[in-house]
């Protein structure tokens, strides 16, 4: 099982739009967003709102067999469910899921005390 995290900046305004995303995923829209986590070969999504003195962000752990592949699966699925959910995502982000697929964006600077640090 690996593991994705993402660290977002939340834009002003947008905490209250990201607290009705997360209750409508685990409230009216559950059972296709369990689907697509089934689909995507996620078994854990855990997400954070963490106050800073100027600002919010948004910290999600995804726990999945290959997460690239799952946000790959996100960011071009025709499913509706996916697409409203990568709509969602996109409108909050401000940038397109698809972004994060980037490879060569990724530079690791630091590891302590070995290649995975166990995050």
């Amino acid at each position: 099982m690996s593991r994705l995290l993402l660290l977002c900046p939340l834009h002003p305004g947008t905490q209250e739009r990201w607290r009705r995303l997360f209750q409508e995923l685990g409230g009216l829209r559950r059972e296709p967003f369990e689907a697509f986590c089934r689909q995507a070969g996620i078994s854990q999504v855990n997400v954070w709102l963490v106050q800073l003195r100027r600002g919010e962000l948004l910290l999600m752990k995804v726990n999945a067999q290959q997460p690239r592949q799952a946000l790959l699966e996100l960011a071009s699925s025709k499913h509706p469910f996916d697409c409203w959910l990568r709509g969602e995502l996109q409108a909050l982000l401000g940038w397109p899921v698809r972004d994060v697929l980037h490879e060569e964006q990724l530079e690791l600077l630091f590891t302590w005390p070995g290649e995975n640090p166990g995050l």
